[in-house]
């Protein structure tokens, strides 16, 4: 009887994939040759005389040539819609874009102001759009990083998404900073979109510190030092250098990574968060504290003069933050709404700005190199 039945069975299977193959409508395909691969997006807008609002989505795409050549050709559209900006560029075009192995959205400044909801809006409802790229806000025209030229790669946008990747190793930059990192943050209490802040310098195109939203639109865009205290203080689990320097030739490089944990207690309307920051790491590079890998006064020496500069870094950061910024840059509402509930209603930007935040740095040091010669 088990015999007949898995006869069966096969049968059965066979005959479903026959149907699947042969049977249904014949699916349309595309030579590689005929698309434009999308590798990268620029989003950007014009404001006519009227106040108006013209829409300019730029795509740089790889065309691939009957003889195995690549070409990279970049394509603009305009519009009084996002829409109606691909119509504008298909015009322009010999080839029909495909936008589903984008790998990077660069967004003008301006544009950041304006509001990403309608991209985000157009992007999701798109379902071979790739949600993995990496978003990310320029000083200046979008334009003018999508036709850079970088050495080593085909074009720019492979660049600069390969400079996001890897800005993890170092700056406690994190990966959560992809077109769905977005959609996830715009509309949840407490949240914000973080995006990398990049700029066109003498030497090539650098990521230049962080943008903050509220919402869907920018609010504040961070310097290096302040992106690298709000990274520590807002991640889990990240890198980066930290650096001792009393002057030219004295001072010591220490590479840490991150565990962070934040108490959140509320008394009335008033709250209070407790975050602890665990550093631990290696000594990079020591002129400074002499005998440190091998006297264990000089490493606890250390590891508590680290402990004291981080601390007086973060506690700075919190005074910008509260003062100057007046966001929520390290996502405590997002604590505050796990703990006490979600829908209060409350600007938890303004809440945050009036809150008491205590900082505690703890550092350890688990290699100091092969020694000193």
């Amino acid at each position: 009887m088990k015999k007949y039945m898995n006869i069966i069975f096969i049968v059965f299977l066979c005959s479903t994939l026959i149907m699947v193959i042969f049977g249904g409508e014949n699916t349309k395909t595309q030579s590689v040759e005929d698309l434009g691969i999308s590798v990268g997006v620029g989003m950007g807008i014009n404001k006519n005389g009227e106040g108006n609002i013209i829409y300019r989505v730029s795509t740089t795409a790889n065309e691939y040539k009957e003889d195995g050549t690549i070409e990279t050709l970049l394509g603009t559209g305009i519009g009084s819609t996002i829409g109606k900006t691909r119509e504008n560029r298909q015009k322009k075009i010999g080839k029909e874009f495909f936008l589903g192995l984008s790998k990077i959205y660069i967004v003008d400044e301006e544009y950041a102001k304006y509001g990403l909801r309608g991209l985000i809006d157009v992007n999701f409802k798109n379902p071979v759009v790739n949600d993995n790229a990496f978003l990310v806000v320029c000083k200046g025209r979008n334009e003018d990083y999508l036709n850079y030229t970088s050495p080593g790669y085909d074009n720019s946008a492979e660049y600069i998404s390969d400079m996001i990747k890897n800005s993890v190793n170092y700056n406690f930059f994190k990966e959560d900073y992809m077109f769905k990192d977005a959609f996830l943050s715009i509309d949840a209490e407490g949240k914000n979109v973080v995006s990398p802040y990049i700029e066109i310098m003498e030497d090539g195109i650098k990521i230049k510190g962080m943008a903050v939203f509220n919402k869907d639109k920018l609010a504040v865009i961070l310097d290096m030092k302040d992106t690298k205290i709000m990274n520590m203080l807002r991640e889990n689990k990240v890198r980066g250098i930290l650096t001792i320097q009393k002057d030219s030739d004295k001072y010591v490089n220490y590479q840490g990574s991150s565990k962070r944990k934040i108490t959140c207690r509320k008394i009335g309307d008033k709250y209070t968060f407790i975050i602890d920051l665990n550093l631990e790491g290696e000594i990079v590079n020591n002129e400074l504290y002499k005998g440190i890998a091998t006297n264990l006064g000089v490493t606890k020496r250390f590891e508590d003069d680290m402990a004291k500069q981080v601390e007086e870094m973060c506690n700075g950061f919190l005074g910008r933050m509260k003062n100057k910024y007046k966001v929520d840059l390290l996502q405590l509402g997002w604590v505050a709404t796990a703990k006490y509930g979600r829908d209060t209603g409350v600007d938890w930007n303004d809440v945050i700005s009036n809150s008491e935040i205590k900082v505690n740095v703890k550092v350890h040091v688990d290699k100091v190199g092969r020694g000193q010669y």
